[in-house]
């Protein structure tokens, strides 16, 4: 879910995004009132790439671009000028586990993201058309998956694995403009949307490998049904924001069947028929999301209500016809030491989040419970960690990340797992190359896998990326 990495260090390493979802933390980046792809490196098409090939560009000229394949020989300057900002990327998760699980082995998972947002009122000309939007996404995921193929546990260690295929992952429209004279925000989308790109997430879950933090805290989806990434479905939400931060969300969308989710159909199965609906509802409080230099931070709370016959776990042949689940969510920056990049030129532009350019610890944590335990593979779901963003001086944009996570299986289970757990434990560094590629190592323990049914796994990863 931000930017990406070395050109040849990471192609060897075998080298912006989306997520459960958009890969944000890929190169990435989506402004969080409009939606639309953040326009990078303006100046630096005009005063330096200009109309140039990328072969005419000199090693730096090309290195401290904000993109691999650079200006397009001017052609990207001109499409975004006129409201087309396209965004292409690549992300790669490594992982090897040298001790326990149900086999040892190593794998590689690799995810294509192909998108672009269209400002309407720019490229009609139409000023009427000013705040709608078009976005358009597409994800192609390969690779094996350490998880379910070696160690046998729940939380998938290579967060970009599922939807082994190209998939058409949204085209939606999207509107938003300030009302009652500024005082409020309005927000609204519909399309072929997820509701995990816009509930229960923030941009500080897609620094993880692991797909226990990865996107959204993962608890939810082994409770009840809702869309991610990098699937779809028909939906249509909402969100009013108040000058303070303040906000309220809601959304609405169709239960896909397994044959609409299938990687066979790409995306395409568009018809209404579907196994139910699910609604969800978030509030919350973004505080000091703004220039002011002030610890920010975040509070906010949800429900996630979905209307489908949901199978008994102690008796799949009895369903109930609702289930739901509850989330609380909480980061801040316990320790600011202040602007890291104020007096110098952007090394990674963030023209709408200058927030996240403090140099600091942030404490996080999430807390997630379905009441209905007979319905849900694993009713208790919470994790936590600490992130320090520009642990160094020299380095503004590198960030070392610790997480835990814990999921509590339900005691209604009639599988191995039945009133067990699983946690796992990640700490990793990611380094950002340039502006354009990054390379994140970590070390992951995986405790109790499937509840135990497997020895505890070390796992040795590896997360990396490009933006072209």
């Amino acid at each position: 879910m931000k930017k990406l990495f070395t050109v040849i260090l990471g192609f060897l390493a075998a080298v912006s995004s989306l997520a459960v979802q958009r890969e944000y933390f890929v190169g990435v980046e989506y402004d969080e009132i409009s939606e639309m792809p953040i326009k990078h490196g303006a100046q630096y098409y005009d005063n330096i790439i200009k109309d140039k090939y990328i072969w005419e560009l000199s090693f730096d000229e090309w290195f401290n671009g904000p993109h691999f394949s650079g200006g397009w020989v001017g052609i990207r300057k001109k499409l975004e000028n006129r409201g087309f900002v396209p965004v292409i990327t690549y992300l790669g998760n490594f992982a090897g586990n040298p001790v326990g699980g149900n086999h040892k082995s190593s794998t590689n998972t690799s995810a294509v993201y192909l998108g672009y947002g269209l400002d309407l009122a720019e490229l009609t000309q139409m000023p009427e058309l000013k705040g709608w939007n078009l976005i358009n996404a597409w994800s192609w995921r390969f690779g094996n998956s350490l998880t379910k193929e070696f160690i046998g546990n729940t939380f998938n260690v290579q967060q970009n694995y599922g939807g082994q295929s190209i998939l058409l992952s949204s085209l939606y429209l999207s509107y938003n403009s300030d009302i009652d004279g500024g005082d409020y925000h309005m927000m609204i989308k519909f399309g072929r949307i997820s509701a995990g790109d816009n509930f229960m997430t923030k941009p500080i879950y897609w620094l993880y490998q692991n797909n226990a933090f990865d996107g959204n805290p993962v608890g939810a989806f082994n409770q009840t049904r809702l869309s991610a990434y990098p699937g779809s479905t028909w939906g249509a939400m909402g969100q009013i924001t108040d000058s303070e931060g303040r906000y309220l969300k809601a959304g609405v969308y169709k239960i896909n069947t397994a044959r609409q989710d299938s990687i066979s159909m790409h995306g395409f199965d568009w018809s209404f028929d579907g196994d139910g609906v699910n609604s969800n509802y978030e509030i919350g409080w973004d505080i000091n999301h703004d220039n002011s230099g002030r610890s920010p931070g975040n509070i906010s709370a949800g429900i996630i209500a979905s209307w489908y016959s949901a199978p008994h776990n102690d008796n799949p042949l009895a369903t109930s016809p609702f289930n739901c689940s509850i989330y609380f969510q909480a980061n801040y920056m316990i320790y600011n030491m202040g602007y890291i990049k104020r007096d110098e030129p952007y090394y990674i532009v963030r023209e709408s989040e200058k927030y996240r350019d403090l140099r600091g610890i942030i404490l996080w944590g999430v807390f997630q419970y379905d009441p209905y335990e007979n319905l849900a593979y694993m009713p208790y779901f919470a994790s936590g960690g600490l992130l320090f963003n520009a642990p160094f001086e020299s380095r503004a944009d590198d960030v070392i990340c610790f997480g835990v996570a814990y999921g509590k299986y339900s005691d209604t289970l009639t599988s191995y797992e039945r009133d067990s757990y699983e946690m796992v434990f990640e700490l990793n560094y990611k380094y950002q190359i340039n502006r354009f590629a990054f390379v994140q190592p970590n070390i992951q323990f995986v405790l109790n896998p499937c509840g135990g049914k497997y020895p505890d796994a070390l796992v040795l990863g590896m997360q990396y990326g490009v933006s072209f």
